[in-house]
């Protein structure tokens, strides 16, 4: 009788379990900026956006194209929680409480708090590089794929 009193209490408990993780990730998604990195990310996909919308509709002019650009941000900065909620539940799923704690507690420190403040200048720059040598890469193989090109046609 006891094991199922007790199989009961932990199933009761799970839920508060879930619970206090999903705080947990919360707390340490707001406190390591990943919901003001959501705003940057929306803010940064407007130029791409723009490009790629101009790209497959070029019969839009610039206003109509910007008209186009606003609407989407518009959607996007709208649904800026969900983007959150999605960040946080995989911060819940990835780490269990004690890690969320170790965290947490870890960017409190004078050292974590060091990081933090580097950490979106590091990563813009971590983009720059990224996209540099994503393009010094397709430039090598650009004499191999057009070398291949030249065979299929």
């Amino acid at each position: 009788m006891s094991a199922s009193l007790l199989a009961s209490a932990l199933l009761l408990a799970a839920p508060a379990a879930a619970d206090d993780r999903e705080a947990l990730a919360r707390q340490l998604a707001e406190q390591v900026g990943a919901v003001d990195l959501a705003s940057s990310m929306i803010d940064s996909m407007a130029p791409l956006m723009r490009d790629q919308i101009q790209s497959s509709a070029p019969q839009l002019n610039d206003e109509q194209l910007d008209t186009v650009v606003r609407i989407l941000l518009e959607e996007f900065e709208a649904s800026q929680t969900e983007l959150t909620d999605l960040i946080v539940m995989l911060y819940a799923t990835e780490f269990t409480e004690a890690e969320l704690l170790g965290a947490i507690e870890f960017y409190e420190t004078e050292l974590g708090q060091v990081l933090l403040a580097r950490m979106p200048a590091l990563m813009e720059r971590s983009v720059v590089a990224g996209q540099q040598w994503g393009a010094d890469v397709a430039q090598r193989a650009l004499p191999r794929v057009q070398e291949y090109l030249a065979t299929i046609e």
